[in-house]
């Protein structure tokens, strides 16, 4: 029974479904500032023009039924009447799924008028026809505005222009004559014009306040955005130095005071990982300090200290920015690079280089460990399927150098542009990078 008067109680679900859409796309301006500008000062005019029509349809429709022989068919009024609320329904679907009027409606809606100027006067008995019974030109104010507020100025002229011969020809054939001046169809003709003009400029008016303050938003988001990347590099550059106070200064401080031995073996790998981290903050501020590559690879040579591995980290210029996915790919897998070194090289030092050369982005990643031979690497491989697989999907390459206590050598290349056929006598037999051990390129074997 609760459930059954709850139902009752409320709208039915379309109708409900209904309201909220007209909240949220007519009325509720809180939840209409999501719309551009432009289309919220059209909605709002729309809403105007038609409380307008309702404005001159509603007395209409209350005195359609009253039988003071003002018309020569009632029936045919009100047949008139049904039609143009029937009309303006069309037109508010129209309009509401559009978001405004089209010229097409435009159009219809003046001939619409025109026909009912004509149609309404004929019916309209001797002595009514410049009274209130005359409700066509009433409603010929509604189209006189919708023309102002939808077409251009010279478009609008013509409009009117229409409009108002249609009336005073209507007029004249009922009445025998020109209207006389001080009439009431003169007012109208005087309100169509300025209602028209009114509706013209206030449009006008309205679209370009909203293009401004939609200009003048953005100007403030773009500054508000910088803001807050400039808030974002405080507060990076914040971390770094704090991470800086708790570990190089904390350890010069130590040795300054004679609390640490700086002989001991302990406390001068642990000098080398302070010291990696600073060249990455130099390299990472020294080189690009707009492109992601550089701070990912710090991350990464990061995580790899973490694992008790020292990582000398060279950057060279690189004059392309990757894309997102590129650096997130290339950084992946120098990590699972540095891991293999940790697990199967047996070293605790490794080197990460970025060279740019001939428009190809290359990062290497060498350690002086045990290596491998690579001729008993199979299709299963994890160094293959791990960082092989991430390079290819990006259009990138894997190369891998190794031999057995020669350490390793991974190269992932990346071609800013695409690459040309690789010609068999330049392939590469080695790689030597600056300051880094000679070496059988590869990263170790993956486990």
């Amino acid at each position: 029974m609760l459930d059954l008067a709850t139902r009752v109680g409320r709208p039915p679900r379309r109708i409900s479904r209904f309201l909220a859409d007209a909240r949220v796309g007519w009325i509720d301006a809180r939840l209409m500032v999501a719309m551009p500008g432009r289309e919220r000062a059209l909605r709002f005019v729309a809403v105007v023009l038609f409380c307008q029509r309702a404005s001159y349809i509603a007395p209409a429709l209350l005195g359609m039924t009253s039988g003071d022989g003002r018309y020569h068919s009632p029936a045919l009024n009100t047949t008139l009447l049904l039609g143009v609320v029937g009309w303006n329904v069309l037109l508010g679907a129209m309009v509401w799924r559009r978001g405004w009027f089209s010229y097409g409606n435009v159009v219809l809606d003046v001939t619409v008028t025109c026909a009912l100027l004509v149609v309404v006067n004929g019916n309209i008995r001797s002595g009514y026809e410049l009274s209130a019974a005359n409700w066509a030109g009433k409603f010929a104010l509604g189209s006189a505005a919708l023309v102002g507020a939808v077409l251009s100025l010279r478009a609008l002229l013509v409009g009117l222009g229409l409009l108002v011969a249609t009336a005073v020809a209507a007029a004249s054939v009922q009445i025998g004559g020109l209207p006389p001046w001080e009439s009431g169809f003169v007012n109208h003709v005087n309100s169509s014009l300025w209602f028209a003009l009114v509706l013209h400029f206030t449009r006008r008016f309205l679209c370009a306040q909203a293009s401004a303050v939609d200009e003048a938003t953005q100007r403030r988001l773009a500054a508000e955005t910088a803001t807050a990347a400039g808030a974002a590099r405080y507060a990076e550059r914040l971390h770094h130095y704090r991470r800086l106070h708790d570990t190089a200064l904390a350890t010069l401080t130590a040795i300054a005071r004679g609390g640490l031995d700086h002989h001991g073996e302990e406390v001068r790998r642990r000098c080398g990982r302070e010291a990696d981290y600073i060249r990455g903050l130099v390299t990472e501020d020294r080189v690009e300090a707009e492109i992601t590559l550089g701070a990912s690879l710090a991350e990464v040579v990061a995580d790899a200290t973490g694992l008790g591995l020292r990582v000398h980290l060279r950057s060279g210029t690189v004059p392309t920015q990757p894309p997102r996915h590129v650096v997130r790919a290339v950084c992946d897998a120098a990590r699972e690079a540095l891991n293999n070194v940790a697990r199967h090289a047996g070293t605790g030092e490794a080197w990460v280089t970025v060279d740019w050369y001939d428009g190809v982005l290359g990062v290497r990643v060498v350690d002086r460990g045990a290596g491998f031979d690579t001729g008993n690497v199979d299709g299963g491989f994890g160094l293959r399927r791990s960082i092989g697989e991430r390079m290819t999907e990006v259009g990138g390459e894997l190369r891998l150098f190794s031999e057995p206590g020669h350490g390793t050598s991974v190269e992932l290349l990346w071609p800013a542009s695409p690459p040309e056929e690789p010609d068999a006598s330049d392939a590469p037999e080695g790689s030597d990078a600056p300051g880094e051990p000679a070496a059988a390129d590869g990263a170790g074997p993956a486990g």
